[in-house]
């Protein structure tokens, strides 16, 4: 029976705690890494019965390393090393030992000497009812293509002896997976799985420190499942992650994350059978399809009375018009066509603990969905509990999960706005029309060892999908985003990654004290307009420098009045086939966020190209900012 396994290698933290974490995940099997024993301060029986008081299967031990083709001198101290494997494995339960390919130099890669190894292997191991997985690592001394090793295994001809497949090493070779599917079964001893981004260095760096789980990488992970499911394999598969960020987090989230990814694998796995008219396989709990994501109907900022009136002057400035005023509670509604912004003032409750924690910040965010309940349903599925709050009598219930930093994600009923004229009076007429139409993007600001935890939340929680990564330069650094989106596109959130130093990414997560949204983009149809009605109304926007526009000029042929006209408003541009982008920035609040103003013409991107002109123009005002403050302190 097909079942979802993790090696205890993914996860940080004591032995007993990578056992309790799996078992709360989900997990009901897992393999046993064999330097977890090595710390672990009691005996591998009680390794055995703490497992299986939490109901889990120990499905293998691993790794028994550097066997087949070994020297005369090596070869008898080998089968002594099996032995004392295979004493361990009786204690502990374990059926199957995992051997990886021979790094030694010393090793011969002649096929029929290490066939012959491995048979003698077996025999030994079906003396003791055990069976024997042999895998090929990718920077293996003879053997490192997953073919290589099936040859060996095939050679060797014994019925307890089969092959142990991990994606990564399949791909980091770039193998071939579609004759996975041609392999007899019952010689598959296990399947591993392991993502990994698109990075070029060499294959054991890789795998060393930037193992993922599947959904996190660049790999397409679906068809090599499909070739091993197709070759009717019927246990355990199991993720084998080797990751600083994962081995330095709380073994309980990794193992959250783990089950997340593996139960939007299996949904995908079924759902790819089910287009070809095959049935489904169930690896995963049916879980309630993602709703569909329409838009975002607000953005919450928590605040207090020091910064409360700025934050409304700028909104004011940028063409907002306050339209309503929540019935109980200090919080205000901005509007401005269908662009919804809540200032929340309140001395209690979340928004206020938000506040006092993290400054004047966007604490929540409201998502339109074609199914909110059906949304949530499938968020608590994968362990994404319902946030509850302090409601007042005839106010609208809108449910919510935690999102980065435990911020809020509202989960809205697209097309439904009664749940304004039921919390709020209005003030004036509920529409403001503006030059501002929509919310183009949002950006998150996310720790390095955070990153993949989000992404896998994002994508397998809420249905968003994803983009490849990219590296963006910083004057102080450098740092990575990768950019998910609905499914329509409608909405997209450049996930930004902080990684230390003084890049404005890293900045902001010492100013905000975590992760957050950092940047809000609205779109105009006249940018230029725009920005000139915005100055007058005191909008403060990042001064760029003269070099930009004299390189512009020099890379596009556009016309000097206006470069000038740019130069004189401080708009960037940029140009990707036949579209056109204009932006500008507003300069950052409190060191917190900013807003982007920008118009598309028939342009899909970022703005990419101008990113490190917007880095040292924040990277400036924050000095100026540090030397201003310094001379006041001073005086």
């Amino acid at each position: 029976m097909l079942r979802w396994s993790i090696a205890t290698v993914s996860m940080g933290g004591t032995l007993e705690t990578k056992l309790a974490a799996a078992a709360r995940a989900g997990f009901r099997t897992i393999e046993i890494f064999e330097n977890d024993l090595t710390f672990f301060s009691g005996k591998p029986r009680q390794v055995r019965a703490m497992a299986e008081d939490l109901g889990l299967e120990i499905v293998a031990l691993q790794p028994l390393r550097d066997f087949e083709g070994a020297s005369a001198a090596m070869r008898a101290r080998n089968f002594e090393r099996a032995e004392r494997k295979f004493d361990l494995m009786g204690e502990l339960g374990a059926n199957l030992l995992c051997i990886c390919s021979s790094v030694a130099e010393d090793s011969t890669g002649d096929v029929d000497h290490c066939a012959a190894d491995l048979a003698e292997l077996a025999d030994n191991a079906a003396r003791r009812g055990f069976r024997i997985g042999y895998e090929a690592l990718a920077w293996g001394k003879h053997v490192r293509d997953w073919q290589q090793a099936w040859e060996i295994v095939r050679r060797a001809d014994r019925a307890n002896l089969g092959i142990v497949l991990d994606s990564f090493h399949i791909y980091a070779r770039k193998n071939d997976v579609a004759p996975i599917a041609n392999l007899p079964a019952d010689r598959i001893a296990l399947v591993q799985l392991a993502d990994a981004p698109g990075l070029l260095m060499d294959a054991m760096s890789l795998s060393r420190h930037h193992r993922c789980f599947p959904g996190q990488g660049d790999w397409p992970l679906h068809e090599y499942l499909e070739a091993c499911v197709a070759s009717g394999y019927s246990g355990a598969i199991s993720l084998e992650i080797f990751n600083d960020q994962f081995r330095g987090a709380p073994a309980a989230a990794i193992a959250r994350d783990g089950m997340r990814s593996l139960q939007a694998a299996g949904e995908r796995l079924d759902a790819d059978r089910a287009a070809r008219g095959q049935a489904p396989l169930h690896i995963s709990r049916v879980l309630p399809k993602p709703g569909r994501i329409t838009g975002v109907e607000f953005i919450e900022f928590a605040t207090g009375p020091s910064l409360a009136t700025p934050l409304e002057t700028e909104l004011e400035g940028l063409g907002f018009r306050r339209v309503a005023r929540h019935k109980t509670k200090d919080v205000d509604l901005y509007r401005q066509n269908d662009v919804n912004i809540v200032v929340n003032r309140e001395q209690d409750g979340f928004a206020h603990s938000f506040y006092l924690v993290h400054g004047a910040s966007v604490c929540a965010l409201a998502l339109r969905f074609d199914d909110p309940a059906r949304a949530l349903e499938r968020a608590n599925a994968l362990a994404a509990p319902t946030y509850h709050g302090r409601i007042g009598p005839g106010e609208a219930l809108i449910p919510a999960v935690a999102g980065v930093e435990n911020s809020l994600i509202y989960m809205v009923k697209d097309g439904a706005h009664n749940a304004w004229d039921m919390d709020f009076n209005f003030l004036t007429e509920p529409h403001n029309p503006g030059p501002l139409d929509r919310i183009d993007h949002l950006s998150n600001v996310v720790r390095r060892s955070e990153f993949l935890s989000w992404l896998t939340f994002y994508k397998a929680v809420l249905g968003f999908n994803d983009e490849p990564q990219v590296e963006l330069a910083d004057p102080y650094g450098a740092f990575y985003s990768r950019v998910i989106s609905s499914s329509d596109g409608g909405v997209r959130i450049p996930i930004n990654i902080a990684d230390g130093g003084a890049t404005t990414a890293s900045r902001f997560i010492e100013a905000f004290g975590g992760g957050g949204v950092q940047q809000i983009a609205l779109s105009t149809k006249d940018l230029f307009a725009f920005v000139e009605h915005a100055r007058a109304r005191g909008v403060r926007f990042l001064e760029i420098p003269d070099n930009y526009y004299e390189d512009l000029s020099a890379r596009y042929d556009l016309a000097p009045d206006m470069i000038e006209r740019m130069r004189s408003l401080g708009v960037l541009y940029d140009r990707h086939k036949n579209g056109e982008f204009l932006h500008i920035y507003t300069t950052m609040f409190e060191q917190r966020f900013f807003f982007e103003i920008l118009e598309r013409r028939d342009y899909d991107l970022f703005g990419a190209a101008n990113t490190p002109v917007r880095l040292a123009a924040q990277a400036n005002e924050y000095d100026r900012n540090l030397r201003d403050r310094a001379m006041l302190e001073t005086e």
